[in-house]
């Protein structure tokens, strides 16, 4: 029994796994090849993204350049050295140049590097102070035009500045760009609140400030620091970072963008995804443990059907051979009990003819063919009982008498309960109606309920038979024993196959489930007890069936 249970647990076991594979598994590969999918194609779009952002940045940030160094060559073309070196005539300039707010001072230095004029918030710090030893101021003397690094200088505030000479090179007009204005360019190229977008000089300094407050380049943002003409970009598990070089590669912008932010619809999605994905793998495994359990069981409901099946039909088999075996031994009996009972009657009737005072024991003659004759009836009974068994193999409806059936099912086993001296009390109504049902498996339940009940009680034991009427017209028929009953926990499983509570070796345990499936077959029902003063009670309730009446 425990390798047959191991057996289908096995079987359990796989059918969880084929349909776990089967269910789960594509849903899950397909879960994650979307997600795989949807992070790839994010990533690609934010990168296209980053890459067009810098672009239309740093030729925002070139042409702000362009414009400022244009205007003041165009004015240093237009206007003289003397016309410069005036105060009141740098002022009109400023004020007419700077009706962005976008320049924060102007200055005018002649050759030598002396100030000549300023206009501007920072007059006092910055009043006489000479240029003449300055790399801006000489850079500029040199290649005619200057845009400088961020850096202090006199005024102790970050700035940069844009100088450009007069064509014949006698003074030098600069220009301090409002850095709030030229740091604000770099704003709309922040993608995402996790994202950053700064400048950089060659040596990587910070020329405007980090829209995340950093104050050092990382070593993701070192690698990408080439200062070429084209943009490009690196991404890694967090970021994208892309880079572009402005102002003939004076400067480097950088922009990163946080590929968390980018995601932050898709990971809700996701999620929704995974828990929809988790609650229909839950759903798919308690639906494939709740089909396996029951494939599992119909499995082991067939094989034990079969098994039973395999059974009946070797003791179907056994039985017919033993039918006809009594048929055949019936036979050649009766033919010697009928001439037995030929040459009786011949003697009967001659022993009258005789002279009384010549035959002695005259009587007893007689009474011995009397005995005689009676011992041959009874032997032509059971061996009619004997035709009748061989007879009953196939399956039949007929008229039926259940008292007969009853009594006749008794004979069969009173000699052997003679020998244990087990009392058999029939208790039958003998007003019961007749019904059509089938005699011979009939039988074989009375047949079977009576054994187990003659098992049960052992020597000395005593065994109630009744039958009677129910109050909705039913037949009913009690089998009673004086046995030790069954235990509580084996009554839910006495008609299962295979189950018995007999010694090994001793039953098959189907004598009952056989019973059980012939009176569901026959429309009726059966059912066991244990009675108040010790043993069981089997109870059969047959339904009364008139010819041509369907069960």
């Amino acid at each position: 029994m425990e390798r047959k249970r191991n057996y289908y647990t096995t079987i359990t076991k796989r059918l969880l796994v084929a349909f776990f594979c089967l269910s789960v598994v594509p849903i899950a590969c397909f879960a994650w090849i979307m997600k795989g999918s949807v992070e790839e194609t994010n990533i690609i779009k934010l990168n296209e993204l980053a890459t067009s952002t810098i672009e239309h940045r740093a030729e925002v940030i070139t042409q702000f350049l362009k414009d400022k160094i244009n205007t003041l060559s165009m004015l240093v073309t237009l206007y003289s050295e003397d016309y410069f070196f005036n105060k009141e005539n740098v002022e009109k300039v400023f004020l007419a140049m700077n009706s962005k707010g976008d320049i924060v001072d102007l200055q005018v230095i002649d050759v030598t590097g002396f100030q000549h004029a300023y206009v501007g918030p920072y007059r006092a710090k910055i009043e006489g102070k000479k240029y003449d030893d300055a790399p801006w101021f000489r850079e500029t003397l040199i290649s005619g035009v200057h845009v400088s690094d961020v850096f202090m200088g006199f005024r102790n505030t970050p700035h940069f500045v844009v100088a450009v000479t007069d064509p014949l090179k006698n003074y030098v007009l600069r220009a301090t760009i409002n850095s709030s204005i030229f740091n604000s360019l770099l704003h709309s190229a922040q993608l995402g609140p996790h994202g950053d977008a700064f400048i950089v000089n060659r040596v990587g300094e910070l020329q405007t400030p980090s829209l995340l407050g950093k104050t050092d380049l990382s070593e993701t943002d070192k690698t990408l620091l080439a200062f070429e003409n084209n943009s490009s970009s690196i991404i890694t598990s967090t970021d994208i970072s892309a880079t572009r070089s402005i102002d003939n590669g004076h400067w480097q912008l950088v922009v990163t963008a946080n590929i968390a932010d980018s995601l932050h619809y898709y990971l809700r999605l996701r999620d929704k995804i995974i828990s929809i994905v988790i609650a229909i793998s839950l759903i798919s495994m308690i639906a494939a443990t709740f089909v396996s359990l029951v494939l599992s069981k119909n499995i082991e409901r067939a094989d034990k059907e079969y098994a039973t099946l395999g059974l009946q039909f070797v003791q179907v088999e056994k039985m017919a051979t033993v039918g006809r075996l009594a048929a055949g031994i019936a036979h050649e009996i009766n033919n010697p009990l009928q001439m037995i009972t030929n040459q009786a009657g011949w003697i009967s009737e001659l022993l009258p003819d005789e002279d009384p005072t010549l035959v002695k024991n005259l009587g007893e003659y007689q009474k011995a063919v009397q005995q005689i004759k009676h011992h041959v009836q009874r032997a032509g009974t059971i061996t009619h009982r004997l035709l009748g068994f061989s007879r009953k193999m196939s399956s039949q409806q007929e008229k039926v008498q259940v008292n007969e059936l009853l009594l006749e099912t008794v004979s069969f086993v009173e000699r052997q309960a003679g020998y244990d001296n087990i009392t058999i009390v029939k208790n039958l109504d003998n007003n019961l109606p007749g019904t059509m049902t089938d005699g011979p498996q009939l039988q074989q339940v009375f047949l079977n309920l009576i054994n187990n009940a003659i098992d049960a009680v052992g020597h000395g034991g005593k065994i109630e038979l009744s039958s009677k009427t129910s109050r909705d017209g039913k037949l009913v028929l009690e089998f009673a024993d004086s046995g030790p009953g069954i235990k509580p926990e084996n009554i839910k499983q006495i008609f299962d196959p295979f189950f018995t509570t007999k010694d090994p070796g001793k039953g098959t345990g189907l004598g009952l489930y056989i019973s059980y499936d012939i009176i569901q077959k026959l429309g009726g029902s059966i059912t066991v007890a244990n009675r108040k003063g010790g043993g069981a009670i089997f109870t059969i309730v047959l339904p009364v069936i008139s010819f041509g009446e369907s069960k």
